[in-house]
C-alpha cells in the first residue's frame, strides 16, 4: 500500500454541495411545476383548483394537471348560479330548464362569435401555457442532469486519487509505449467518492482512457486516513474484459 499527499481543502470539499443542491432544484420542480399552469386552466374550465392542493404530495400534481386537462369545462346555471356540464339542458340542481336563445337573429350571431373567438384565445393561451412549461421543464431536466453529471466528473477528476493515478501512468514506459502521446480519459468515471474534511475519506472508482491501440481502464481503490491517502490498488487493464494487467503500485 502507498501514501500520497495530504489532499487541499478545495478539492476535498469541491462535489458534494453541488450534487446536493441539482437534486433538490429537480425535487422542487417536480413537486411544484404543475401547479401554477394547472390552478390557470382550473379557473378558465370553472373547475375547483381546489383540487391542486393534492400538489402538497411530490409527483401528484402533474397526474392532477393531466385529470384537468382531459375534463370538459363547465359553465354557470343562471338562476341557482351552480357549475353545470356545458351541455346540460337542465339544471341538476335547481331543475330549471337551460334554454338556448334562437341563433338565427344577427345580434345573437354576433354574441356567439365574440364568445367562441374569446374561448379560442384562451385555449390557445392554455396551449401555450402548458406547452412552454413542459418545455421549459423538459430543458431543465435536460442541463440539470449535464450539469450533475459534469459536476460528477469533475469532482473525480480534482480528487487526488485520480491524479495521482494518471501521473503513474504518465510515468511508466510500457504504458506510454502502449497509450502513445494523445491518449485521454472517454467517457463516465464510474464508482463511488467520499470525502470527510481532511482528514478522511473513500475512493473506488475507474474509468476509461483512449489511446491508439483503443480503450485501456484504470481501476483505483484507496482511502485517506489523518489527511494522507492510502492506496489498496491502482491497476491498468491494457483492454476492457482482459487479464493483461499492470500494477502501478508495484515499484512504488
Amino acid at each position: 500500500m502507498i501514501s500520497y499527499e495530504i489532499e487541499s481543502k478545495k478539492g476535498a470539499k469541491m462535489n458534494i454541495p453541488v450534487i446536493f443542491i441539482v437534486a433538490c432544484i429537480i425535487f422542487i420542480v417536480i413537486w411544484f411545476g404543475p401547479i401554477i399552469p394547472g390552478v390557470i386552466i382550473a379557473k378558465r374550465k370553472n373547475r375547483s383548483p381546489q383540487w391542486f392542493w393534492f400538489g402538497i404530495y411530490p409527483g401528484a400534481g402533474f397526474w392532477v394537471l393531466i385529470v384537468m386537462l382531459a375534463l370538459k369545462p363547465l359553465k354557470i346555471c343562471e338562476n341557482c348560479k351552480k357549475k353545470i356540464p356545458s351541455g346540460s339542458k337542465v339544471c341538476p340542481y335547481c331543475a330549471k330548464e337551460v334554454t338556448l336563445a334562437p341563433s338565427s337573429s344577427p345580434e345573437i350571431k354576433k354574441i356567439d362569435e365574440d364568445k367562441n373567438k374569446e374561448n379560442k384565445k384562451s385555449n390557445k393561451k392554455v396551449a401555450i401555457i402548458v406547452i412552454s412549461v413542459v418545455v421549459a421543464f423538459i430543458l431543465f431536466i435536460a442541463l440539470v442532469v449535464s450539469t450533475m453529471f459534469t459536476s460528477v466528473g469533475n469532482s473525480f477528476k480534482n480528487c487526488i486519487p485520480y491524479k495521482h493515478s494518471i501521473e503513474l501512468i504518465e510515468n511508466n514506459e510500457e504504458i506510454r509505449n502502449y497509450l502513445g502521446d494523445d491518449f485521454e480519459q472517454t467517457g463516465m468515471i464510474s464508482g463511488s467518492l467520499n470525502i470527510s474534511g481532511n482528514s478522511s475519506g473513500e475512493a473506488d472508482f475507474s474509468y476509461k482512457i483512449k489511446g491508439k491501440n483503443g480503450i485501456s481502464i484504470v481501476y483505483v481503490d484507496a482511502y485517506k486516513e489523518n489527511g494522507i491517502w492510502i492506496y489498496n490498488k491502482i491497476n491498468f487493464y491494457k483492454e476492457q474484459n482482459s487479464s493483461d494487467v499492470i500494477n502501478l503500485l508495484e515499484n512504488q
